[in-house]
């Protein structure tokens, strides 16, 4: 009798909608942890903690002078070998072609040392991944990093603007919660209410805990921020 008054209800809710209860918390649009790809001592740290920084932009650096000197040279010995390549090739009527040919490899080879000396040199440099502010920072100058383990986790950061609203509620409303409907909600459930608006609902369930998640997004909020509230599907 239970289990069909239980049903009934939920039939019911179904029928002439609900408000469906959710948590939240509060997460930027993108967030990452950055580490060196290379082993070394850090020699130089560009930012700290909440500075704002560019995509692309430099915010650590491994010593690298040998790498550095090694990388010079492969440049200077792909040049020399493509500007030799280049005059035989003006005369090759009269050269033997394997000996073009060898000269050709010669190059190929030189570029090829170029490349894998450059991609050296750029491991030891850290770089921002898209535009965004430092969130954490686990390195000093002198520390010792390893291209393994938790040694390199050397910053946080996420990106700036629009924060996110990862909402969590019960999976038995999923087929109640659509994009486009408000959600009403308090942070840390106190406070003044705000609203928002269902941007995505996630295609899946935790198996674990039984519980749907959807998002929306909110200005003038930091991350990390919990709350509860109301999706609106009655409107």
């Amino acid at each position: 009798m239970k289990k069909i008054l239980a049903i009934t209800i939920l039939m019911l809710n179904i029928s002439f909608g609900a408000s469906v209860f959710a948590t939240f918390e509060t997460k930027a649009q993108k967030s990452t942890k950055l580490a060196f790809s290379s082993s070394g001592i850090v020699k130089k740290i560009y930012v700290d903690v909440g500075s704002s920084v560019k995509e692309g932009q430099i915010l650590a650096s491994l010593q690298n002078d040998d790498l550095l000197a090694l990388a010079n040279t492969a440049r200077s010995q792909a040049k020399y070998a493509s500007l030799e390549y280049k005059r035989y090739l003006q005369v090759k009527e009269y050269i033997n072609k394997n000996q073009l040919d060898s000269y050709r490899l010669k190059r190929d080879n030189a570029i090829t040392q170029q490349r894998y000396s450059e991609s050296m040199l750029n491991k030891t440099v850290l770089r921002a991944p898209f535009s965004g502010i430092i969130t954490s920072k686990n390195i000093e100058e002198g520390d010792v990093v390893t291209s393994q383990g938790a040694t390199t986790n050397a910053f946080g950061m996420q990106s700036l603007g629009t924060m996110k609203l990862v909402i969590k509620f019960d999976a038995r409303y999923y087929g109640l919660v659509k994009v486009g409907q408000p959600f009403v909600f308090q942070i840390g459930g106190k406070g003044a209410k705000l609203k928002t608006t269902i941007s995505k609902v996630y295609p899946s369930v935790d198996e674990k805990t039984q519980m749907a998640i959807a998002e929306a997004k909110i200005d003038n909020l930091p991350s990390g921020l919990f709350g509860a509230g109301t999706i609106i599907t009655d409107k």
